[in-house]
């Protein structure tokens, strides 16, 4: 086999080569790095939006369940004919009034609106942490909360429940509001926790 020789010139050619390839790689590394950063600072924003979206068809199909579902139809007894015989024609019953200061019905008991499992674990996760936390957040929370109980119902399973409560609380109860953090999405806090003109206090404020 004959021995390459290369001169100076070849050499100098070879260098420019390699070094005009270094920045091209090295052009095409950073380009990668930034794309990378941009998308993993819009991911939490697009995770929410979904999730409210979700959150909105399920409320919807829930729904279209209620009015799709069809009433019972109550069973009536065979009637004969003619006019019903003397002495037996049944008296409607009399319902007692009733009296005064005696007990409520449930609906009159009930002031307010009872609070599902989830719903309290949301308010759970906010009080412990003490600030303000995106979806993510409450579902890794929650998630761990089941586990220390021995439970563990999946994480697509206390995402749809989470998204429920949120629906619930923030949009149609107002319990729980929601505040923009580091302008990439929304996340959810106690109503004290905002201050008069509805900024979340820093002490309160979402943190990573």
């Amino acid at each position: 086999m004959a021995n390459l020789k290369l001169g100076s010139s070849d050499i100098k050619q070879l260098l420019a080569n390699f070094a005009s390839r270094q920045r091209q790689l090295q052009f095409e590394l950073d380009h990668t790095r930034n794309m990378i950063k941009k998308l993993k600072s819009t991911l939490p924003a697009i995770e929410q939006i979904e999730a409210e979206q979700a959150a909105l068809l399920a409320e919807v199909e829930a729904e279209l369940e209620v009015v799709n579902t069809p009433a019972p139809v109550a069973k009536s007894g065979t009637k004969r004919r003619g006019r019903p015989a003397r002495g037996k024609t049944k008296e409607a019953p009399v319902k007692p009034t009733p009296k005064a200061g005696g007990k409520k019905t449930k609906k009159e008991r009930s002031s307010g609106y009872r609070l599902s499992e989830y719903d309290e674990l949301v308010f759970k996760a906010l009080r412990e942490t003490g600030h303000a936390m995106i979806n993510t957040q409450i579902v890794a929370f929650i998630e761990a909360d089941k586990a220390a109980q021995g439970e563990n119902p999946g994480t697509d399973e206390v995402q749809k429940m989470v998204v429920r409560s949120l629906q619930k609380l923030a949009n149609r109860r107002d319990d729980i509001k929601k505040t923009p953090y580091e302008g990439r999405g929304i996340a959810y806090a106690l109503p004290e926790w905002l201050n008069g003109k509805g900024v979340i206090k820093k002490k309160h404020a979402h943190k990573e």
